[in-house]
């Protein structure tokens, strides 16, 4: 018997794939854009290289960074961070060229 037509035949059981239009809507409508794509793919029950695609070939989305976190201080390093800068701007008030002895750095 010859096949005339290359389409795949329809078949009983779940789709080969969880790259559809579901998961596509769950990934753009995603209100955290911070987490790794393995978080995401864990979140929604999914695939990692599925989650790959679904970002980069269905939304046009591009790794930028390995991980992008959010930097939230504690109550005591905000306290210290503003104790440092009232120090440093008194000091600044009292004397002119204390600018130019600060060194930038960063961590």
């Amino acid at each position: 018997m010859v096949r005339v037509s290359v389409a795949d035949n329809t078949r009983s059981g779940r789709p080969s794939s969880s790259q559809n239009e579901d998961n596509v809507v769950r990934i753009r409508d995603r209100e955290d854009r911070t987490v790794t794509v393995r978080m995401l793919a864990d979140a929604l029950h999914i695939n990692k290289l599925t989650c790959q695609q679904i970002l980069r070939e269905d939304l046009g989305e591009r790794k930028l960074n390995a991980r992008l976190v959010l930097h939230a201080l504690t109550q005591d390093q905000e306290e210290v961070r503003a104790s440092i800068c009232a120090d440093l701007l008194h000091k600044v008030q009292n004397n002119a060229t204390f600018v130019n002895s600060v060194i930038a750095v960063d961590e």
